[in-house]
C-alpha cells in the first residue's frame, strides 16, 4: 500500500496516515499498528524524573475504524482535533502520480522560502521502499544543507536512516529493530564528526493485551529509563 508517512503524535514511534488527492487526512486505527476494532485509546506518558512534563492523549475511532477525534491534555492546556482534516497544510506542496499516490512533498517556511523536500520511491509491489529528503539553507537561496535517505522493510517500517552533508559525508546513521508484532524495540544512532564517533541506543519494551495491542511501554536511552507510557484501549463489542 502506498501511503504518505506523517508524524502525527509522539507516543512511541512514527504514525502513517492515508492521504488522498483531495487532501483529506484520515488516519485509521491500523495506522497506529492497532489490532481489532478499537473504539477509544487513552495514552498517558510519565517521565521517570518526576518532572511536570507529563501529558494525556485520547483517540476516538468510529465504527469503521477511522480516527474521529484526537485530544491532548497537558503542558497547561488542552488541544482537540477533529478528523478528517479539511485540507492539506498550506505551507506544503504535494505531487501525486496518476493513481493518486504521493511522489513528493515540498515544505516552505513562514516567508515562503524552500525548507524541505521529500521524494517517495516505491517497489514493484507498490510498497514504499525508500524516501530521500533534502533540507535547505533558507538564507542561501535554497542550497542543500542535508540529505536524508530512509529505507523501509516489506511492512513499510523504517529500518535505516542515513543523513549526509552537502559533501556526502555521513553525519548520522540510524538502525531500527521491531518485535514480531511490528512495534519498535531498538533504535541505534551513530553520530559522526571529524574527530570521533558517538553511539546512542534507544530501547522500548512492551506488555500486550489479549488482542495483541501494547498497553504499556518503557523507554530507555543508553540504559537509563526516561519515561513510561500506559495505554487504556477500549474495543467495539467488549
Amino acid at each position: 500500500m502506498k501511503r504518505l508517512i506523517i508524524a502525527l503524535f509522539l507516543f512511541a514511534g512514527a504514525v502513517s496516515a492515508q492521504h488522498t488527492r483531495q487532501g483529506l487526512l484520515q488516519p485509521k486505527y491500523e495506522d497506529f499498528n492497532l489490532k481489532f476494532w478499537v473504539r477509544q485509546m487513552t495514552v498517558v506518558q510519565r517521565y521517570a524524573t518526576g518532572m511536570d512534563i507529563n501529558f494525556q492523549e485520547t483517540y476516538l475511532f468510529d465504527s469503521v475504524g477511522d480516527l474521529a477525534e484526537y485530544r491532548k491534555r497537558g503542558f497547561g492546556g488542552q488541544h482537540i482535533t477533529q478528523y478528517p482534516l479539511p485540507q492539506l497544510d498550506p505551507q506544503k506542496r504535494y505531487d501525486f502520480d496518476y493513481d493518486g499516490d504521493i511522489l513528493r512533498v515540498i515544505e516552505f517556511d513562514m516567508k515562503g522560502r524552500l525548507a524541505l523536500s521529500t521524494h517517495y520511491i516505491y517497489g514493484s509491489g507498490g510498497n514504499l521502499v525508500q524516501t530521500v529528503s533534502y533540507a535547505y539553507n533558507e538564507a542561501d537561496s535554497g542550497a542543500v544543507m542535508e540529505r536524508t535517505v530512509t529505507l523501509y522493510d516489506k511492512h513499510e517500517r523504517p529500518v535505516s536512516i542515513n543523513t549526509y552533508t552537502p559533501d556526502e559525508l555521513l553525519l548520522v546513521a540510524e538502525k531500527m529493530k521491531y518485535d514480531r508484532r511490528g512495534n519498535n524495540t531498538q533504535r541505534r544512532i551513530t553520530y559522526y564528526d571529524e574527530e570521533s564517533t558517538t553511539v546512542s541506543v534507544e530501547r522500548r519494551s512492551y506488555t500486550y493485551d489479549r488482542h495483541g495491542n501494547w498497553t504499556s511501554c518503557r523507554y530507555s536511552l543508553d540504559g537509563k529509563e526516561i519515561y513510561s507510557i500506559e495505554r487504556k484501549i477500549e474495543y467495539y463489542g467488549d
